[in-house]
């Protein structure tokens, strides 16, 4: 990636320099209700220019990709919020689970509960 930028910055800085040598005549600007004028360099003002509009243009677009962003963001916070409910949920289905298992599991050496006006079974024997 640094390499591409570096194609792409070097010929532009080139001829920003090539540029600026070249036109180094001057010129005097003005902008007509106010009174105020500026003598700058033809280059200065021109790469002012650019610059300017390069900023303008920047903006423009880092405010158009806002709907984005922010729909982004909210998305973001949704994956946290869904992965930490799943998370819990998780657990709780752990939980449910280790409690099915200690309640279904058959007791060693108990007799079985008496019913009502019968006498407590016992367990069967071998003989």
């Amino acid at each position: 990636m640094r390499f591409i930028a570096l194609i792409i910055t070097v010929p532009i800085a080139i001829a920003a320099v090539l540029f600026a040598i070249s036109n180094r005549g001057v010129v005097t600007l003005s902008l007509w209700p106010l009174p105020f004028t500026l003598d700058a360099p033809v280059y200065l003002a021109t790469l002012v220019a650019l610059a300017v509009g390069f900023l303008a243009g920047g903006i423009v677009a880092w405010n158009a990709q806002r709907r984005h962003r922010r729909r982004a963001r909210r998305s973001t916070d949704r994956v946290f919020y869904l992965e930490r409910e799943l998370k819990e949920t998780q657990a709780r289905a752990a939980a449910a689970e280790k409690r099915l298992a200690e309640q279904t599991r058959p007791v060693s050496g108990a007799s079985l509960p008496a019913i009502a006006g019968q006498p407590a079974a016992t367990a069967p024997t071998v003989h």
